[in-house]
């Protein structure tokens, strides 16, 4: 059966309402393909430093190093922070990240992970996140920008401890960790970039430039159970 010409000129008018109803919806994380990717990435390695954090955290409480364990359990919050921005900033695009198992992480002596740690602290400030940024920056979503920036800032906040771990610790642990417990009073991190700091500023965060009331004093208890 031939179309007549109003028949075929009736198709031509409905094509593009057909198309609109049938087609796919574009999501946001569409335009983000390479933040998409670095976020899950980097929401994964956080959330595992977590997990490593708590369980050094508490092998060395049980050893009876009580300023270690308690800067362990202020890094783990750190990182509980970040994991969360990534994740946030992930479903603001329509992506969904799935809750990590518990993983089974290596565990050594308590001066075997603080050597450990403190070298992947410093990893991730002169490789990861470096990394993401360059990754990330060519599609300039400000948001994913932001809190990347602000998990690398807050681990630099660590750099001076991170390099007297690593050039202390092997040959002179037990002095390491006496300075540790003697030294250490009380940590604060802010709830919203996870800046980790022994007394809270004056005025405002020095990493994300929110008001001093941000920050939350962590019990050496959290994450003890």
């Amino acid at each position: 059966m031939l179309l007549s010409r109003r028949d075929i000129l009736q198709l031509l008018l409905l094509t593009p309402l057909i198309q609109f109803f049938y087609s796919k919806p574009a999501k946001a994380s569409d335009n983000f393909p390479e933040t998409v990717t670095a976020l899950k990435e980097g929401h994964k390695a956080e959330a595992t430093a977590h997990q490593r954090y708590v369980l050094f955290g508490r092998l060395a409480r049980e050893n009876g190093y009580a300023g270690i364990a308690y800067l362990y359990t202020s890094l783990a919050s750190s990182e509980k922070i970040h994991a969360e921005n990534y994740k946030r900033i992930l479903g603001a695009m329509g992506v969904s990240v799935e809750l990590l198992p518990e993983t089974s992480i290596p565990i050594g002596d308590t001066k075997e992970n603080l050597i450990y740690a403190a070298e992947r602290e410093l990893n991730s400030i002169n490789i990861t996140y470096p990394a993401i940024l360059e990754k990330i920056k060519a599609e300039s979503n400000v948001d994913a920008i932001k809190v990347v920036e602000y998990s690398w800032s807050s681990h630099k906040q660590h750099l001076d401890i991170i390099n007297k771990i690593r050039r202390w610790s092997p040959s002179f642990f037990e002095t390491v960790a006496r300075k540790i417990d003697e030294k250490t009073d009380r940590y604060f991190v802010c709830e919203i970039c996870g800046s980790t700091v022994t007394e809270t500023p004056q005025d405002k965060c020095p990493v994300c430039q929110q008001a001093a009331t941000s920050y939350r004093l962590i019990s050496p208890e959290e994450f003890m159970g």
